[in-house]
C-alpha cells in the first residue's frame, strides 16, 4: 500500500492564490487581456512559480475557469424530461448568474483569434454538454427514445437555444424558457 501524497501547504496556498487571481482577472478583463505578469502581480506569486505549475497561460486560464464554474448538474430522475430540466436549469444559471458568466463571452470572442483558446473553448463546451449527453443516453437505454438518435447533435440542439439567448439575443433565461426547450425536445424525440 502506498502512502498518500502530501502536498506542501505553501504550494497549495500558492496554487490557490494564482487560480483565484487568474479567475478574478478573467472576470475583469476577459480572456484576451489576461497575462501571466498580471496574474503574478495580483497573486503575489512569482512568474517562475506559476510556470512550474502550468506550462503556459492557456492551461492556467483553463484551470482557473474550471475552479470557479458551477458544476454541470447530472441527475438520474428516471425520465428524459426530468434529467434535461435539471441539466438545463443548471446551464441557464451558469450562463446568467455565475461569477464567470461574462467570461464565457470573452472566451468565445478570443477563440476567434487564438487557436489555443479556440481549443480550450471547444473542450470546455464539450464538457459542459456532458450532462445533456448522459441524459439522452439514459433515455435511449431506458427505451424512452429511439436508439438511433445522434446524441452529440441532440446535445447541441438542446443547449444551443440557451447560448443563443444569452450571447446573441440577450433575452432572459428563465425557468419558463428552460421548460419550453425541454418540452419541445421531449416532443420531438417522442419521450413521455
Amino acid at each position: 500500500m502506498t502512502a498518500p501524497v502530501r502536498v506542501d501547504p505553501r504550494v497549495a496556498r500558492s496554487r490557490q492564490a494564482v487560480l483565484s487571481a487568474a479567475a478574478e482577472l478573467l472576470a475583469e478583463l476577459g480572456f484576451g487581456r489576461v497575462t501571466i505578469e498580471a496574474v503574478a502581480t495580483r497573486s503575489g506569486v512569482a512568474r517562475t512559480t506559476i510556470y512550474r505549475h502550468w506550462p503556459d497561460l492557456h492551461h492556467l486560464l483553463a484551470e482557473a475557469l474550471e475552479s470557479v464554474m458551477d458544476p454541470c448538474l447530472e441527475a438520474d430522475t428516471g425520465s428524459l424530461r426530468g434529467d434535461l430540466t435539471i441539466a438545463l436549469t443548471g446551464l441557464a444559471r451558469t450562463l446568467t448568474t455565475s461569477a464567470t458568466a461574462g467570461v464565457l463571452t470573452s472566451m468565445i470572442d478570443a477563440a476567434e483569434r487564438d487557436p489555443e483558446i479556440a481549443e480550450l473553448q471547444r473542450s470546455f463546451s464539450q464538457g459542459r454538454r456532458k450532462a445533456t449527453r448522459v441524459a439522452i443516453e439514459r433515455a435511449v437505454a431506458r427505451g424512452e427514445i429511439a436508439p438511433d438518435v445522434d446524441v452529440h447533435v441532440e446535445a447541441s440542439l438542446i443547449a444551443g437555444p440557451l447560448f443563443y439567448r444569452r450571447m446573441v439575443s440577450r433575452e432572459p433565461l428563465s425557468d419558463a424558457f428552460v421548460a419550453k426547450i425541454v418540452a419541445i425536445t421531449c416532443d420531438r424525440l417522442g419521450a413521455v
